[in-house]
């Protein structure tokens, strides 16, 4: 839709288009005109045409199912609605917004940019009546793969741009609620000592083979049971080299830390293959292991959690259930929330098990990257140490109130928050 050589790395790796350049662009060319208007009267159909994020999987009846959707939502904008959840998450975890996008936008025809167009509006509408920057972002992310597209320029996509950038505008990164104090909440039973002569629990790690928080968190838990590491390897890089999607949002900082290397142990180490489950689960089990650690390490699948007797814990840079998902540390910011790390019991549902211990990170700290990894590490110790002193996990609590599961934040967002937050969590 852009014209092609006005098309830079950054927009065909991570669509980072949303420009008034792009749009000046679009409104050079000859436009397209709109779309008929969509059918009056359409009852609201609740189950939306999930298919519709796959655009090669996107034929004619899903495309006619999705428009009747559109056309029944008409003025229905409400917060938490199932259908519209279960639609934002089949886009977000789709290679729609996945880089490069300029490959999956090549799979996208006039008549389907047309059709992401309209979600895009139909979402930025919803946006402005609910305040739920998660379907600004989508709607970025659609946008961003029409603009990249080899389509046609259109007055939807003009319009959409248009409406879209002054979405932006408005948008406002409010005060964070945390003070300079982090306030700590361990949700922990009394700590009452296991009975003597009871066998120490065996703690294993599984972490990510280039964790940066592996050695640390060995350091600091060097006089608790740890009986041995596994190590994952990871897969193909996900993201393109410079693609702002491979590393998670933080205020800029000019403090450095040196990356630890990871000391020389007699703990038992063992190295699996990416997603090699089946080894990792009988290296675990073969250490008799009572509680698993998680550093570094993305979604676990039943064979694993099924080894430790009294389970897994993960840390999560974000208050649950509120904040569960990716980029928590940035949406936090973005809506004005207290930074929050979190450790929770693992289940087979991502980051919804029992909360054991919390602690807001304060936002001044000089660098807020390192203030988040700290906070985690101290909270995976301190949990650590409850179960090596009693024998158990804490009883922690169950998540309650609002759940909302976040995305990656599209560039646009990311760049309120680098021209919003500085100096917040910048070396002074």
């Amino acid at each position: 839709m852009i014209t092609p050589d006005s098309l830079t790395d950054e927009a065909r790796t991570d669509g980072d288009t949303i420009t008034v350049a792009a749009l000046r662009d679009l409104r050079g060319q000859a436009l397209q005109p709109p779309p008929a208007p969509p059918a009056s009267g359409v009852t609201l159909t609740s189950r939306p045409p999930l298919l519709v994020a796959r655009p090669t999987l996107a034929d004619h009846q899903v495309r006619a199912a999705t428009r009747i959707w559109l056309a029944s939502r008409a003025g229905h904008h409400r917060a938490n609605d199932p259908a519209e959840e279960a639609l934002l998450h089949a886009v977000e975890t789709s290679a729609l917004a996945r880089p490069p996008i300029d490959g999956t936008a090549a799979t996208v025809d006039a008549d389907l940019a047309d059709i992401y167009l309209t979600l895009a509006r139909h979402w930025l509408e919803l946006t402005k009546n609910s305040a739920d920057p998660r379907y600004l972002n989508a709607a970025l992310k659609l946008l961003s793969i029409c603009l990249v597209a080899p389509v046609p320029a259109s007055e939807q996509g003009a319009t959409t741009l248009a409406a879209t950038l002054e979405a932006l505008d408005t948008t406002t990164v409010p005060p964070t609620l945390s003070s300079s104090i982090a306030r700590r909440h361990a949700y922990a039973t009394p700590v009452v000592p296991a009975p003597t002569g009871a066998p120490e629990p065996r703690i294993a790690v599984l972490a990510g083979a280039d964790s940066r928080g592996l050695p640390q968190f060995l350091a600091a838990a060097h006089n608790l049971p740890i009986t041995g590491v596994v190590l994952h390897e990871g897969g193909q890089q996900q993201e393109p080299p410079g693609s702002a999607y491979g590393t998670p949002w933080y205020p800029a900082t000019r403090a450095t830390h040196p990356r630890l290397a990871l000391a020389a142990s007699p703990l038992p180490h063992h190295r699996v293959a990416h997603r090699d489950w089946n080894a990792a689960a009988a290296h675990l089990a073969d250490w008799g292991t009572d509680l698993l650690v998680l550093i570094g390490m993305d979604v676990i699948p039943p064979t694993v959690l099924a080894v430790p007797l009294l389970g897994t814990i993960n840390a999560h840079n974000g208050a649950l259930p509120a904040y569960r998902g990716m980029d928590a540390v940035a949406w936090a910011v973005l809506t004005g929330q207290p930074v929050v790390c979190s450790v929770h019991h693992v289940t087979e549902q991502v980051d919804a098990g029992h909360v054991l211990a919390t602690s807001d990170v304060p936002t001044d700290a000089p660098d807020l990257r390192q203030a988040v990894k700290d906070t985690q590490l101290r909270l995976l110790t301190d949990v650590c140490r409850h179960v090596a002193t009693t024998g158990a996990l804490p009883a922690g609590q169950p998540q309650t109130g609002p759940t909302r599961r976040y995305y990656r934040m599209h560039p646009a967002l990311r760049h309120l928050l680098d021209a919003a937050t500085n100096p917040i969590g910048a070396a002074s």
